[in-house]
C-alpha cells in the first residue's frame, strides 16, 4: 500500500525555513511518495520527506557501483564501460588537476568504485578517500594502496591532516548535511586549498524539459537538488570563494539525455545486464547528445554544476 502523499509545505533541512512544493512526483518510489520542495529562504531544493536510513541502505546495497570483483565474468563489456568512464572522469577533473602540482594531497569524499582516485594517483598525487562502505575501502586499499576513512566526513578524525584539494564528485546531493560536510572540508584544506564539486543542476534545461522524468533527479537517494545559486550560498557561508564554474559535465550532461529518454539505458539497468548491444547503444547515444549538452552549457543552462572553490583563510 502506498504511503500518504507528503504535505505541500515542509521545513528546510538546512536552514529550517519554510519549504514549499517545487515538483510533484506522480508515482511512488519504493512504495513511498516523494516530492521535491524548495526552501523559501536559502532556495535549496530537497527531497520531501527525507528517506529513512533503512531505505537508503537498501538502495546502496548490491551493485550500486560497477566494481572490479563484480565484473570478473564480464571482462569485455565491463572493460569498455570502465575505459569510457575513465575518459569522462579525466575530462571532468581536468580543471582541478591543472591547478595542482604533483605530490599535492587530495581527499575524495564518497569515492564509490574508486576509479577517480586511481586516476588521480596515476597523475602523481597523494590521494586519500572516504566512503561509508568499509568493503569498498578495503578493496581500493588492496588494489591501489590508497588509504581510506570509513564514515561521514563530519564524523571522521583526520589527526591534523591537511589537503591541497578535496573532491565531491556527484556526492553532495547524497548527503543529509551538505553544509556541515563543506564546513568540515574547508577546515581540512590548507590555506588557498581548493574544493571541486560536481552535482546535477536543477536549474538547467534538461530538468525543465523532463521534469520528474529527468534521470539525475534520482529520488529518493538524492536528498538535495542544487542550482549554481543555491550551492553558491552554502559555500559562501563556509568561507569559500568561487574561482571556476561550468554547467557542462562530461559524465552527467550527455548521459542525462540518454537515461531520461530511454529508461532501459539507465546505469542501474546496464550494471545488471551488461548487455553488449545496450552498452554500445548507451555509449553511442551519449556521443550523439554531446553537442546538444555542450550547447546548453554555453547559455548557462547545462545539466550539471561543475564548480571549484578556494579557501580564503583559516576557519
Amino acid at each position: 500500500m502506498n504511503s500518504i502523499s507528503p504535505s505541500p509545505s515542509s521545513s528546510c533541512p538546512l536552514c529550517k525555513a519554510r519549504g514549499d512544493l517545487f515538483l510533484k512526483i506522480p508515482d511512488p518510489v519504493y512504495g513511498q511518495q516523494f516530492d521535491v520542495h524548495q526552501c523559501s529562504s536559502c532556495a535549496t531544493c530537497y527531497t520531501n520527506p527525507q528517506p529513512s536510513p533503512g531505505l537508503l541502505s537498501k538502495i546502496y546495497s548490491g551493485e550500486y557501483w560497477l566494481r572490479g570483483e563484480k565484473t570478473a565474468n564480464r571482462k569485455s563489456a565491463a572493460g569498455l564501460v570502465q575505459q569510457f568512464n575513465r575518459m569522462r572522469l579525466a575530462a571532468m577533473v581536468n580543471p582541478l588537476v591543472r591547478r595542482l602540482n604533483p605530490g599535492d594531497r587530495i581527499l575524495e569524499v564518497g569515492c564509490g568504485s574508486g576509479q577517480l582516485a586511481f586516476y588521480l594517483k596515476e597523475c602523481g598525487f597523494d590521494v586519500e578517500v572516504t566512503d561509508v562502505s568499509q568493503e569498498i575501502l578495503t578493496e581500493i586499499a588492496n588494489k591501489c594502496q590508497i588509504e581510506g576513512y570509513c564514515g561521514d566526513l563530519g564524523d571522521i578524525l583526520f589527526n591534523g591532516q591537511r589537503y591541497n584539494a578535496i573532491i565531491f564528485n556527484n556526492v553532495l546531493e547524497h548527503l543529509d548535511a551538505p553544509d556541515r560536510n563543506l564546513q568540515k572540508a574547508c577546515h581540512l584544506l590548507v590555506s588557498g586549498g581548493l574544493i571541486f564539486i560536481e552535482v546535477p543542476n536543477i536549474a538547467g534545461a534538461q530538468f525543465r524539459i523532463f521534469k520528474h522524468r529527468w534521470f539525475p533527479l534520482q529520488l529518493p537517494e538524492h536528498l538535495f537538488h542544487f542550482s549554481p545559486d543555491s550551492l553558491q550560498a552554502i559555500c559562501l557561508r563556509c568561507g569559500l570563494q568561487r574561482v571556476w564554474l561550468s554547467t557542462f559535465s562530461p559524465r552527467v550532461s550527455p548521459a542525462g539525455y540518454v537515461a531520461s529518454l530511454f529508461p532501459a539505458l539507465r546505469p542501474d539497468s546496464l550494471r545488471r545486464s551488461m548487455s553488449k548491444p545496450l552498452l554500445g547503444l548507451y555509449l553511442g547515444l551519449q556521443l550523439f547528445f554531446l553537442p546538444v549538452a555542450f550547447f546548453e552549457s554555453l547559455v548557462g543552462m547545462g545539466s550539471a554544476v561543475r564548480v571549484m572553490y578556494r579557501k580564503l583563510d583559516e576557519r
